[in-house]
């Protein structure tokens, strides 16, 4: 068994403040009672009350209650497993996970910003494939799936420490992610492919036009995401529990500083007929991206796996109803028919 809303099981911990709650209320009667001094009316009120009534009414609206919780929480069982038609494009994210990417032109810095900016991105698709590309001087990839939430997992706690080669090589990031769409081109209809880059655009190591355009060659469009200021960053050095120990230095002096290379991605959007679109730090967002890639021709295609679940909430909502509506109706007291006789009061 699984529940379609976990978050709402935190409310089971009412239950136990429930219970604390009629205990109190139980001892607050206690003490109004007693102050009442007047030891026949105590007598006859006591007598009326039912302790077993009482305790019963408590049982059965803890119950109550801790059911409708579970009612809530959508307890679902009968898992099957279905394909269903997938509507939407292609896409592989090369995300730059170089050193100069720990600049913090862009809050907390320019990695960490485009890691957030690129999963409120992953959680607005519907139906697309999806690939990551992670990249310094060599690449890591994750093929295309509609599992978003793995692909997320991928380079969630990832940083350019872990990178194995250093660099920026955004050829190769190119190269990558489109030989992971190649993978899956053969897989269905056809469908619109893209590739996010997203990079402060500094390569010094690889021929990031020349795969661009073998890129373009295959019908692939390049959207190039700019990160970071055109005046240049200092790049922190980081200590292993992520602090910042100090800025990158020049063997003849000054410090090392990294600036967005705009005509190098200009140059790869436009031998795609893709785009350039700069996050800068003041307006940092996805809304661009996902605004091109709606204007793609999406198509249908069996690859997303659905498990599908049966609703067995109302095993829990019903006799969660009977519970409470018994305790509602239930009198703690007994009938009149209860009543103590009073005594007659003997004449002398």
């Amino acid at each position: 068994m699984r529940f379609a809303n976990p978050q709402l099981l935190w409310l089971l911990a009412l239950l136990p403040l429930i219970v604390v709650g009629l205990a109190l209320r139980a001892e607050w009667r206690r003490r109004v009672t007693a102050r009442l001094g007047h030891e026949p009316r105590i007598r006859e009120l006591s007598a009326r009350v039912s302790p077993g009534r009482r305790l019963a009414k408590s049982n059965l609206l803890v119950g109550g209650v801790g059911l409708l919780i579970l009612a809530l929480a959508r307890p679902q069982a009968g898992e099957r497993s279905t394909l269903a038609p997938s509507i939407g494009i292609d896409i592989v994210v090369c995300l730059d996970f170089s050193k100069s990417m720990l600049a913090r032109d862009a809050y907390p810095s320019r990695i960490e910003r485009a890691k957030a900016e690129l999963g409120r991105l992953i959680d607005e698709l519907r139906g697309d494939r999806l690939g990551l590309v992670a990249f310094a001087g060599e690449t890591l990839a994750y093929p295309l799936t509609t599992d978003y939430a793995a692909a997320k997992m991928f380079w969630r706690d990832m940083t350019p420490l872990d990178m194995p080669v250093g660099g920026t090589a955004i050829g190769k990031a190119l190269t990558a992610a489109t030989r992971l769409l190649e993978a899956v081109r053969a897989k269905g209809p056809p469908r619109s492919q893209v590739i996010i880059l997203l990079t402060d655009g500094e390569d010094h190591e690889s021929e990031p036009l020349e795969a661009a355009r073998e890129a373009g060659k295959r019908g692939v469009r390049v959207y190039a995401v700019g990160i970071g200021s055109r005046s240049g960053e200092p790049i922190p050095e980081l200590n292993k529990d992520g602090t910042v120990a100090g800025y990158m230095q020049r063997e003849g002096g000054g410090y090392v500083t990294t600036r967005l290379d705009e005509k190098t991605l200009q140059g790869i959007a436009d031998a795609t007929k893709g785009k350039l679109i700069l996050m800068e730090a003041r307006r940092f967002g996805v809304e661009p991206v996902l605004a091109e890639l709606r204007k793609l021709k999406r198509s249908e295609a069996q690859t997303r796996l659905i498990k599908q679940y049966d609703d067995v909430y109302p095993w829990f909502l019903f006799p969660a109803f009977l519970l409470l509506l018994v305790e509602a109706c239930l009198r703690e007291t007994r009938g009149l028919g209860a009543r103590p006789a009073r005594r007659k009061e003997v004449s002398a």
